[in-house]
């Protein structure tokens, strides 16, 4: 059994991280599709990204002493099927991502000189950002509560807080972390690491963004000055 002060931090970083995306949310900077991202104001977006990444690894760091720190080595005892199974999950991934791509691609963004700044500084903090995300949600999280309450009540308990912190992203986004939380957890805990979720989500969010970012990286005749 866990430790109250260990469910303790676990459940203050949850709460301000759940707070911080809350008010990023509001204020209309949570994604590159957010109304003053599209305006050309990125502040928030990367506070959000930077802050996270405190929430969820700093904080634990100071206040648990050790933490699930192997969950980000990667597995040496994997076989073949694990590594096809990971394979095809991931084309599944961009296959379905391909079909949402298509809804994005008439999103417009205002691209200047400062703004592909911000766009190369987006794609740093993104990716560092869900590296920390999957490391939190499926790494302390998801064992944490396996060695409190086993694995079945753990899966439940994180596909409750991930998708509890989409439910104000839309229902849409809110259906959509269930069964992807789902794949997640089934492979942290499969390949005891965090790895192929942080693959996973790295895939979903390079393979989506990819459409929008591309303008900031064009030649610069064809960016707006």
């Amino acid at each position: 059994m866990l430790p109250n002060y260990q469910i303790s931090i676990i459940s203050f970083c949850y709460v301000l991280l759940f707070l911080l995306c809350f008010f990023v949310r509001k204020m209309k900077s949570e994604n590159l599709e957010s109304e003053r991202v599209q305006a050309g104001n990125w502040t928030l977006l990367h506070l959000r990204h930077a802050g996270a990444i405190l929430i969820m690894v700093f904080i634990p760091l100071l206040f648990i002493p050790g933490m699930q720190k192997g969950l980000l080595t990667w597995p040496q005892d994997i076989n073949q099927i694990q590594v096809i199974t990971l394979m095809v999950t991931g084309l599944a991934i961009l296959i379905l991502t391909a079909k949402a791509v298509d809804k994005v691609e008439n999103k417009i963004i205002v691209v200047n000189r400062s703004a592909s700044v911000n766009a190369l500084l987006h794609i740093l903090l993104r990716n560092a950002f869900l590296v920390c995300y999957e490391w939190f949600f499926r790494g302390l999280v998801l064992f944490s509560c396996v060695s409190a309450f086993g694995i079945m009540p753990a899966i439940l308990i994180n596909l409750f807080l991930y998708a509890f912190i989409h439910s104000f992203s839309g229902k849409k986004k809110f259906l959509g972390s269930i069964p992807f939380g789902i794949i997640l957890c089934g492979f942290a805990l499969w390949w005891h690491s965090v790895w192929p979720a942080i693959l996973f989500h790295l895939l979903l969010s390079s393979s989506y963004e990819s459409v929008l970012l591309h303008p900031f990286f064009c030649k610069p005749s064809k960016i707006k000055l």
